[in-house]
């Protein structure tokens, strides 16, 4: 059938980047099928004077964009799958989840350093609690400065002298063929990636049964199964309240098993509850569950708890 697709996206260089990769896998997967990508502004694109942690609202880069889909003004968005709230919308579906790019964090140094070698007292930049929690356990000495814009505007700021690093995540880099400014990667072990992280994430409504027929050929199965358990994770956690949290999962095809590490902390680093656990890849929102249970039982109910009276928190994407 030759059709129109109209897909959403944000504006930002790193949203439009990710929306083009998909336009051209739909493409040639469709040759016959007109493609169109329609640009979104949201919440989270016009509030740059603070943190975004300090907004308190959950779908800050994908509200707008989901009511577009509900309101049949496009059919179908491309998102930043760590950008999504943890529960999705009646009537939509996350349709696709195209093979994950890097999830690991990333440090950029003027110094041309690693973390761990890093001037005493070094100012590192970023906005994420999850980022800034896990950099002050291994650096305590370090200050956080607070970092927006996207991501020629950080990589900018890295260069000035407010501060000595900053982090971003490795996927934005490399779909913006940036990686080539990266000091260290951060293994997962020493930085724990956000829920779905490097991960791209398509969304439709779930009685368009003619677009999700043109998605199934970019679902990644291996992905959409460490998704759905990170993802299940940070339901149980009620999306999360402004603690750091992280969750990864990796599928062996091999073994059929599913091994997904998680963490809540303090925000100043001061303690953080780790775990992991493991089985079937067929029981990936289970595991997540479970491990989630396991966090809250070892001391992060009690972290949840005493910061229960702040505002929900949002991971910082790369272009806000």
């Amino acid at each position: 059938m030759n059709r129109h697709l109209r897909i959403g996206t944000r504006g930002s260089k790193l949203a439009l980047a990710q929306a083009t990769s998909m336009e051209a896998a739909i493409r040639a997967a469709h040759p016959t099928l007109s493609v169109e990508l329609i640009i979104i502004q949201t919440k989270g694109d016009l509030v740059l004077d603070r943190a975004l942690s300090r907004i308190g609202d959950k779908g800050l880069f994908v509200t707008e964009i989901e009511q577009a889909l509900l309101h049949g003004t496009i059919d179908l968005a491309v998102h930043s799958a760590k950008d999504l709230p943890s529960q999705t919308p009646d009537d939509l579906v996350l349709a696709a989840f195209p093979r994950r790019a890097d999830p690991r964090d990333v440090l950029i140094s003027r110094h041309h350093c690693g973390l761990l070698q890093l001037p005493a007292h070094a100012r590192i930049g970023t906005s994420s609690l999850r980022r800034a929690c896990q950099l002050q356990a291994l650096r305590p000495d370090c200050s956080i400065v607070n970092l927006r814009g996207n991501v020629d505007t950080r990589l900018r700021k890295a260069q000035g002298p407010d501060y000595d690093a900053i982090v971003l995540a490795a996927a934005g880099l490399e779909r913006l063929e940036l990686s080539g400014v990266i000091t260290e990667v951060l293994p997962v072990e020493v930085m724990l990636p956000a829920v779905a992280q490097g991960a791209l994430a398509l969304e439709c409504r779930a009685g368009d049964v003619t677009t999700l027929g043109y998605l199934q050929s970019l679902d990644d199965p291996l992905t959409r199964v460490a998704v759905l358990a990170e993802r299940a994770f940070l339901a149980h956690l009620q999306g999360g309240c402004q603690v750091p949290l992280a969750a990864f999962a990796t599928c062996d095809p091999a073994t059929d098993q599913l091994v997904v590490r998680g963490l809540i902390g303090q925000p100043d680093g001061s303690s953080i509850i780790r775990g992991a656990t493991q089985g079937p890849c067929a029981a990936a929102e289970p595991l997540g569950i479970a491990l989630a249970e396991e966090l809250l039982s070892r001391g992060g109910f009690a972290i949840l708890e005493q910061l229960s009276h702040l505002l929900p928190a949002v991971e910082t994407p790369e272009e806000a």
